[in-house]
């Protein structure tokens, strides 16, 4: 096995082993939180993002070619 083949494998195997500590997690917030309320509304900007991204990613595909 070479250096990168030996690092893949190693990573892959850490990752399946840290796996069922993830799943182990207790779902959400303990009862004392207030998680029906939001803090921080997620409309007004979005369109706005949406936008100024796609108008990026297009700059950058035609500076590609």
């Amino acid at each position: 096995m070479n250096n990168k083949s030996k690092i893949r494998f190693i990573a892959v195997l850490i990752l399946f082993l840290t796996m069922p500590l993830v799943y182990a997690l207790p779902p959400g917030f303990p009862g004392d939180v207030d998680d029906e309320t939001p803090t921080a509304p997620i409309d007004g900007f979005i369109g706005v993002a949406i936008a100024a991204g796609a108008v990026y990613g297009i700059r950058k595909l035609r500076q590609n070619k």
